[in-house]
């Protein structure tokens, strides 16, 4: 896998990643992983634990909205305004939190902003802890989840999504593929489209013509025209870009949809270590939750 760590969008903090794996891998102590039990700190403790777990360093994993009270720790929180290494002997002291960055550059050189999701902070440093990790290999595309389940793609273009999505399709983690190639979308998703036309233009999909197939998305996404809801980027990405990982057989859209289902079923430290197990042991989700 080519490194997160140096793309343009981790411009700001490369160095702050750096220090914070370089500390974790030279920790002489048990290492407290804290997130907040929601879908967001689930989906962004998991790559470190992978990497953690594959590197044979000791941890310990908590759900909880308080700080840390441990000495040495990985902290995904959004109560800090920047992601920061706090040096300490032996005991890295991590904080990942959301920052709004320059994604990439117009083509008059302008700078375009966009979210650093802690889900894509904590990919990028999980893999500097263990390169060849084959957990961090399986959940991959899951870098793009909180650019996904964030706001930034309900209002404006998502410059760091975009830049990582396609990053992810040159390597190789991902397939990008209209909606009418993925395997049981799901319909939630798609609160505008009536199933049965999707399914109809799904089945005659691979002998359309290029002519045909652009008429057919037009018609699919024809009833959007009327709401303002979703934005037009969003739906752009889930009619013309859906993400699908190796081996999955549906989008990234659906098994964030499908995970997200695990909160209304159990307590919230529940779902959150529910969804870090699955991930860890390569699960897809809409073969749980269907």
């Amino acid at each position: 896998m080519r490194e997160l760590v140096n793309e343009p969008a981790f411009f700001e903090i490369e160095e702050t990643l750096k220090q914070s794996a370089a500390s974790i891998l030279s920790s002489r102590t048990t290492i407290l992983l804290l997130a907040p039990p929601t879908i967001e700190g689930a989906l962004a403790i998991a790559p470190i634990e992978g990497a953690l777990l594959d590197s044979g360093i000791p941890y310990r994993r908590r759900f909880s909205n308080e700080e840390p009270s441990l000495d040495s720790f990985v902290w995904i929180s959004d109560q800090v305004p920047m992601p920061k290494m706090e040096k300490s002997a032996n005991s890295p002291r991590v904080i990942i939190s959301p920052i709004v960055v320059d994604g990439l550059r117009g083509h008059l050189g302008d700078p375009r902003k966009g979210p650093l999701t802690t889900a894509l902070q904590a990919h990028a440093l999980a893999q500097l802890i263990a390169p060849a990790s084959p957990r961090l290999r399986s959940m991959r595309p899951w870098a793009l989840s909180g650019n996904w389940i964030g706001s930034a793609l309900d209002t404006v273009y998502d410059p760091v999504f975009t830049a990582i999505r396609d990053f992810l399709e040159v390597e190789g983690s991902i397939r990008v593929v209209p909606v009418t190639e993925v395997s049981e979308p799901e319909e939630k998703n798609y609160p505008w489209l009536d199933p049965g036309v999707l399914n109809v233009v799904s089945e005659n999909w691979p002998s359309m013509n290029i002519g045909e197939r652009e008429q057919s998305m037009a018609l699919l996404a024809h009833p959007t025209l009327l709401t303002n809801h979703p934005s037009t980027p969003r739906i752009e990405e889930l009619l013309w870009h859906c993400i699908v990982g190796n081996g999955w057989a549906s989008d990234l859209a659906t098994n964030i949809a499908h995970a997200s289902l695990i909160w209304e079923r159990t307590s919230q430290r529940g779902a959150a270590g529910r969804v870090v197990d699955n991930l860890l042991a390569g699960t897809k989700f809409w073969l749980l939750e269907s």
